[in-house]
């Protein structure tokens, strides 16, 4: 049977979908021995996955804001559809009723508490 490591970020409802994988036994239908575990505090499931000590990762979207906001091109990339219909949403202080996507270009953006992001359009 292949053996995987695949890591969490953080234990979250938002990651269901792989938790349900191994409460349902899905992998072992599939031959696949996996085991899990959460990253180590100030350790990203990205650096594990490039350090090679996991193969599958399961990290929240805004891991992927990290790199490119350092002038880093990323190592992994998120996939799917992840904020089609989950409730994540972008607010404003101020209401705009002409509001575009361009309007956020340079603005900071706050996630977890202490992260702050500059959105630009073409990698910039």
């Amino acid at each position: 049977m292949e053996k995987i490591e695949i890591q969490f970020t953080l234990f979250s409802a938002f990651y269901s979908p792989l938790i349900a994988v191994f409460s349902a036994g899905f992998l072992k239908e599939e031959g696949i021995d996996a085991s899990w575990s959460i990253s180590p505090p100030g350790v990203s499931a990205v650096q594990t996955l490039e350090e090679g000590s996991v193969q599958v990762i399961q990290t929240a979207p805004s891991q992927a804001f990290l790199s490119p906001a350092k002038g880093v091109v990323p190592v992994a990339a998120h996939f799917a559809q992840i904020n089609e219909m989950d409730g994540f949403f972008l607010v404003g202080r101020e209401k705009d009723g002409n509001f575009s996507w361009d309007k956020l270009e340079g603005a900071g953006i706050v996630l977890f508490g202490d992260v702050h992001v500059c959105l630009s359009q073409g990698g910039d």
